[in-house]
């Protein structure tokens, strides 16, 4: 587990909730891999941040005991008095108690959970553990499988990463990246740590569409893990006009895709300003400012998709395992 636990204080809005609901034609996803009737998994929920926080004095023994993960890397009781005992984490913790549904989202995620080991025979979570991260951009959400089929297996869901873009703690961290630190974005980090745990990446292949192959096919794993109750356009991390401008403008972005020979460049610099998070993407073209960030990665998106409709003989699984980016470059019959 990381660093320092913080929490911050602000007033969360329910704009996301809201444009969840007004926005159905985000979607652009049919269900490919659907599971009807998921049935609950029995797994064991703690709050290590009210046990931390909540309590009139810290019981070490018993934290120790219900929350060990957290104290194997840190048993020094001094170090959890500080964090206890500090009052700008002590107003947090009661501002993300107030704001945060923790039995909804549990049961959000145990659906993911059992999605996940149906869909791809990952093993279900024994505990979940809601935890302050100290806002962790790399590791929101974490899954543990254990090493062995005896070993107990852990989630853990840093609650403080999903306080909304208007959040106070996140005023250093640069929009595009606090944009996406909402809630609607938490069952997206959840099913993405257990996907981290496969090997999707294309080892052998430097190019640019070795990349959007694999930032694809998480995407497809992470629609269907989540049930297809969420948009594609959420999955991706856009908001609804960015959806709406990438829709509009596919085929535009692919045709300078294929022209500029940008599908098999292996320069490092093409992969950063087309696949990683940024304001915007960098094509080289006159519509570059309305470009949203990340564009590799919803062309990786539809390229994926489009080869999992024409080979519905394959399950999910055997999908996000082909290991060959040009495979589905060939084989997709993509035509935006």
């Amino acid at each position: 587990m990381k660093g320092t636990y913080q929490i911050y204080l602000f007033a969360l809005t329910f704009v996301v909730a809201i444009g969840f609901f007004i926005q159905r034609s985000f979607n652009g996803s049919g269900s490919l891999y659907p599971i009807e009737n998921v049935e609950r998994h029995p797994w064991d929920v703690r709050s290590f941040d009210k046990a931390l926080f909540g309590g009139d004095s810290l019981n070490m023994t018993a934290l120790t005991t219900l929350f060990h993960p957290f104290f194997d890397s840190n048993p020094l009781p001094n170090f959890w008095e500080q964090e206890r005992n500090n009052p700008i984490l002590r107003d947090h913790y009661t501002n993300v108690q107030n704001l945060m549904d923790k039995d909804a989202i549990a049961n959000d995620l145990n659906a993911i959970s059992v999605r996940a080991n149906s869909l791809l025979g990952l093993p279900l979570p024994n505990q979940l553990f809601f935890y302050i991260s100290g806002i962790d951009l790399e590791s929101p959400c974490i899954y543990f499988p254990g090493v062995t089929a005896n070993d107990t297996s852990y989630a853990f869901v840093g609650l403080d990463n999903f306080l909304g873009s208007g959040y106070p703690g996140y005023a250093g961290i640069p929009a595009y990246q606090s944009v996406l630190l909402r809630q609607s974005q938490l069952s997206v980090a959840y099913t993405h740590a257990f996907l981290a745990t496969l090997s999707l990446e294309n080892f052998n292949d430097p190019t640019l569409v070795g990349q959007m192959v694999y930032q694809g096919k998480i995407a497809l794993a992470t629609e269907a893990l989540t049930g297809y109750t969420i948009t594609t356009g959420e999955v991706l991390g856009y908001g609804p006009e960015e959806w709406d401008f990438l829709e509009s403008n596919e085929s535009n972005i692919w045709e300078v895709f294929v022209r500029e020979k940008l599908l098999f460049s292996t320069d490092m610099m093409v992969r950063q300003r087309l696949s990683e998070p940024a304001p915007f993407s960098k094509l080289g073209t006159a519509m570059d400012a309305d470009i949203p960030g990340r564009v590799a990665r919803y062309i990786g998106y539809k390229l994926v998709k489009s080869y999992a409709e024409n080979h519905p003989e394959l399950s999910l699984k055997e999908i996000i395992k082909i290991r060959d980016a040009q495979k589905f470059l060939r084989d997709a019959q993509y035509k935006p």
